[in-house]
Formats: structure tokens, sequence, C-alpha cells
């Protein structure tokens, strides 16, 4: 819940730099809207290369499970389908620091495809946020990460 905590209640616009799986640098984007008083924030994330072009675009849902974890419902490009993505750690640091990863499945489970989202605040009020997957019969690796700054590009 501190992700949760902290994202509502701090700058709603972060923009950046970033790379993606095929090595290509990118202006990320990340829009915090606020909703119903805190419980929950949509995120809406994409990344264009430097000629214009949206390479990712993604809109997720941030708020409380069934279950009482956090969890993440990220809409995306590439992906045909919503695949819930649950809390797998969080942490926080002495200088305000937040960690927290969401997975769609076991890393190690190679006969699908799975995912980590990992979102990162660090104590200057930046925001790392990355992607690690792996395709069915696949390895799973880190695939792309954005570090960004509030305020607009």
């Amino acid at each position: 819940m501190m992700l949760l905590t902290s994202l509502v209640s701090g700058a709603t616009v972060f923009s950046g730099e970033g790379v993606n799986e095929e090595s290509e640098p990118f202006v990320g984007e990340l829009r915090i809207q606020v909703l119903e008083g805190g419980r929950a924030a949509l995120l809406i994330y994409i990344a264009k290369l430097h000629t214009g072009k949206i390479v990712h675009a993604e809109s997720s849902l941030l708020g409380t499970g069934p279950n009482g974890k956090l969890c993440l419902w990220p809409v995306m490009s590439e992906i045909p389908v919503v695949l819930p993505h649950v809390e797998l750690s969080a942490e926080a640091g002495l200088a305000g620091e937040i960690k927290a990863v969401f997975g769609s499945a076991p890393r190690g489970e190679v006969a699908s495809f799975r995912e980590e989202i990992t979102i990162q605040i660090n104590a200057d009020r930046s925001v790392v946020y990355a992607h690690a997957w792996g395709l069915p019969g696949g390895a799973f690796q880190d695939r792309s990460s954005c570090h960004m700054v509030p305020g607009a590009a």
C-alpha cells in the first residue's frame, strides 16, 4: 500500500528517458489519475521513440484486490488480454524510497507468458517504471526501463 499512498499524494505527471527491449532510446511519460479519494489510481504510461512513434502504450488500474494485496491491471498495446499483476514484493527505504514488483505469473513458468512490472519511487521523487518478461518457452529478462522526473516533457 506504500506505493499507492505515495503515488496518489504526489505529482501526477512524470517524463524522462528510457531504453526498450530492442535497445532503442525512448521518451516516457507517466500520468496518474487519483480515483475515489485515493483508494486507487489510473496510471497511463506511454513510450515514444525520438521520431514520435509510440512503441508502448499502457493504462493500468492500481488498487487493492479482494485478497487485500495491491494489484495492477494493465491494458497494454502489445497484449490482447488484461493480465492481472499481483504485488510480489514491496520495499521502503529510510529516505522515502519505495519499490514494488507486480507479477502476472511465476518467472519460472516457461509454458506461458509471464511478466513483472516494477515501479520505484526514489528519494528525489523521480519514478522508474520497468518491464521484465518471458514468452512461452523463452527466457525471462529485463526488457525496458524508464527513469522519469515530475513534470511534462
